[in-house]
């Protein structure tokens, strides 16, 4: 299987803002910043807003953006939330992140490393965040990674996470798709094929089972669920957001 943390590091020390959105507009070449945060920030204004309507009051003391990149949703978050904190596996994008804060004047927004514990995010949060994130891990490493994300959410606070479904692939591209994460040096091959930098990490897009997301969420103490069905292309992602309303002990 792919290293995704190198794949990461890689998109962090070569092209930061088009590995945070695989949009041709954000190419580092042609990148247009405020463009950039603006659409982290219109996301996240929708979003709590949406979750509000939904479930009520977000707290607004600390927050926890998970695979937060160079600071496209944290910086926006910095002006909502007491605290925010990122975590991001690729130095050079919490460098990044870091650059456009001190930039900006944003004082509340602190940049960490992230490691499969989340040491960097200590205590609880009264919401934890990831966005276009869970589908570049690999499922069973990221499962896990849902459950400490469940575990560091405060009774009342909200958990709203974002996972792929679904790739809608035909049996023929799936295959592809699994050779291209598993034979080395097919990946640089099919770039050059395609007119692309041999060196250009792949994007995995992997899918999660949404069943298992909501077992762990009811056996951790949350409440109802919002689910929120998106399309990316060809792929069927889906946002679940829930509060937690019991501190309970983890079994999942």
């Amino acid at each position: 299987m792919t290293d995704t943390d190198k794949d990461w590091r890689i998109w962090g020390e070569t092209d930061p803002y088009y590995g945070v959105v695989a949009a041709p507009e954000f190419r580092r070449e042609q990148v247009d910043l405020d463009h950039f945060l603006h659409t982290g920030e219109a996301y996240i204004l929708g979003r709590l807003a949406r979750l509000e309507r939904m479930l009520g009051a977000v707290s607004r003391g600390r927050t926890l953006d998970f695979g937060c990149g160079v600071g496209r949703v944290a910086l926006p978050l910095g002006a909502q939330f007491a605290e925010v904190i990122g975590l991001d596996i690729s130095p050079a994008m919490l460098a990044e992140g870091e650059r456009l804060r001190q930039e900006r004047g944003v004082d509340n927004v602190h940049f960490r490393s992230s490691d499969d514990r989340l040491s960097g995010a200590e205590g609880s949060f009264d919401f934890v965040h990831s966005y276009i994130v869970f589908q570049h891990i690999p499922v069973d490493r990221g499962m896990r990674l849902i459950g400490g994300l469940l575990d560091k959410v405060a009774v009342g606070g909200l958990l709203s996470i974002h996972v792929a479904i679904r790739r809608g692939d035909s049996p023929a591209k799936a295959f592809f798709y699994r050779a291209r994460t598993r034979v080395p040096g097919l990946q640089r091959l099919v770039h050059r094929l395609r007119g692309k930098k041999a060196s250009e990490p792949m994007m995995q897009m992997n899918e999660y089972p949404a069943s298992l997301i909501f077992s762990m969420l009811h056996l951790r103490g949350f409440g109802q669920a919002v689910v929120d069905v998106e399309r990316h292309g060809r792929f069927l992602t889906m946002h679940i957001a829930a509060r937690r309303e019991a501190m309970t002990e983890r079994t999942v």
